[in-house]
């Protein structure tokens, strides 16, 4: 008759068996392991990526707006450049009777036309019809030209007519004067 439990070469089969499984069960876990740890890492490492760049955005952002404090006197010479469409009336009235004042001519009338156009330098701008008292010395209006030219905000004259006078060889007559102011 057989016996039926469990013999010592039964026992040890079922210890080699568990001992195989165990050493199995343990390299699939180190597998799965080092894929989640190899995930892991390259996780880590993009977050250090888009830390140092940010950390580099930062910096660099800081250093910009160093420079805008520290050239501030530049950046408000550059807003001055242009009149803005809602006073830019005001200013060049006041901007065109200064340099009239100082140059000894005299303006009538100012006609500021309704619609703003792209000027030749593409940047928009209004056109703005001036009557000057006739007659004008013509090197006080080369004056005035000059001044207009070289204001802040810019301006430049776009139409001029010139009549010479009979008999005074320092004079001429204007009709009217086309003046284009950039405003932004």
């Amino acid at each position: 008759m057989k016996q039926k439990g469990m013999t010592a070469t039964k026992l040890r089969a079922l210890l080699i068996v568990l001992i195989i499984m165990l050493i199995g069960l343990a390299g699939v876990g180190f597998y799965f392991g080092q894929q989640i740890l190899g995930d892991y890492a390259a996780t880590v490492r993009q977050t250090v990526a888009n830390s140092t760049a940010s950390g580099n955005d930062v910096q660099s952002l800081k250093k910009l707006q160093e420079e805008l404090v520290a050239r501030q006197d530049i950046v408000a010479k550059a807003n001055t450049l242009f009149a803005t469409n809602q006073d830019y009336q005001n200013q060049v009235i006041q901007d065109l009777g200064t340099y009239a004042d100082k140059t000894g001519i005299s303006i009538s009338n100012y006609g500021f036309s309704a619609a703003s156009s792209v000027g030749a330098t593409g940047t928009p701008s209004t056109s703005v019809t001036i009557t000057v008292g006739n007659p004008v010395s013509y090197t006080s209006l080369l004056a005035f030209m000059a001044a207009v030219e070289g204001s802040v905000p810019k301006m430049q004259i776009g139409n001029l007519t010139l009549t010479r006078i009979d008999g005074d060889s320092n004079s001429v007559s204007t009709a009217q004067m086309t003046v284009e102011v950039y405003t932004r």
